[in-house]
């Protein structure tokens, strides 16, 4: 009976995937542009990340997500970037890739609006012959299936000395829209909204509350809500999925450059003895991030950016 709950709950999963292919991470904090490419550079002038994630700990055929991204900032108004993720759910899997552009309007030296847009691809699969079938040699499941599909995103990002928001379509050519008497509607659609505050209680130490929000058209509203306590150089996060589940996390900056962080999620639910865990892995790379070298700063005591900021993008004292 546990086997037929497992194996219909991976159906239904593989059948949201495919039908509402937008990933979410927890570390949606240090990866801003795998779902916003306007968020190119907000941490350093040179990224790199990767990440990877596992939901269902302990399931065969359990979702499985691994992302990577880097950008480079070309001038202080301008960033591309790269991203590639691929999720994989049983027999599903979906790779993606798209490189981004940023463009960044400044309004002084501690502020700024960007606009991003990002063009790529996905590649969709059904691994038929991995399936395990009560016939021998099924000609059904004898081989593969795949497609792709041209993709594309686009996002705003506002940032101030403390404040950081961005709005974003992560599936831009997903989204349809049709014309009628009454104006234009929106048929189809999956936007991504991200908010954050740094809130400093002393030189070393610092609060940094955020939200993420994924709405979707006939679907309930999704969010992740965390409150990260940061002791330089170590942070510390808390925080609530908004499918019953609870996560914590570590993550620690070493040598200024480097940035690693691990997550984990409970799902309190009544599927809790299947869903149960959930786990997550980062590693990223930034040249160099963005804080005080000496406290770890993100923000100095009179309000503004760190002075060895570089970008005049609103990081410079």
């Amino acid at each position: 009976m546990k086997k037929i709950l497992h194996t219909f709950l991976l159906l239904m999963l593989v059948v949201q995937v495919q039908g509402q292919n937008v990933y979410r991470f927890t570390n949606y904090n240090f990866l801003k542009n795998l779902y916003n490419p306007a968020a190119l550079g907000s941490d350093a002038s040179i990224t790199a990340d990767l990440v990877y994630g596992g939901q269902w700990y302990g399931i065969e055929g359990a979702p499985q997500t691994m992302a990577a991204n880097a950008s480079y900032d070309i001038t202080d108004d301008m960033a591309i970037g790269l991203t590639f993720n691929t999720d994989k759910v049983g027999l599903y899997q979906n790779n993606s890739f798209s490189a981004q552009y940023a463009y960044r309007i400044m309004f002084d030296d501690r502020k700024y609006l960007a606009f991003g847009l990002g063009l790529g691809a996905d590649q969709v699969s059904w691994n038929l012959a991995e399936a395990s079938t009560t016939q021998a040699n099924d000609p059904v499941f004898a081989g593969s299936t795949t497609k792709f599909i041209f993709q594309g995103s686009f996002g705003a990002y506002y940032r101030t000395e403390r404040f950081y928001a961005g709005l974003s379509l992560p599936q831009l050519f997903n989204t349809n829209f049709s014309y009628s008497e009454k104006g234009i509607r929106i048929d189809r659609w999956a936007i991504y909204s991200l908010i954050g505050y740094y809130y400093e209680v002393s030189d070393r130490f610092l609060f940094n509350p955020s939200a993420q929000i994924k709405m979707m058209r006939n679907a309930p509203v999704q969010f992740d809500a965390q409150l990260r306590a940061v002791f330089s150089p170590v942070g510390i996060s808390a925080g609530y999925r908004s499918d019953n589940t609870i996560i914590a996390g570590l993550d620690c900056i070493l040598f200024n450059r480097i940035r690693v962080g691990y997550m984990g999620g409970y799902n309190l639910g009544r599927l809790s003895s299947v869903k149960g865990f959930s786990h997550e892995v980062s590693l990223g790379m930034g040249l160099p991030y963005y804080f005080n070298k000496k406290n770890q700063r993100i923000i100095n005591k009179k309000g503004g950016f760190s002075r060895n900021f570089r970008k005049r993008a609103g990081r410079r004292h």
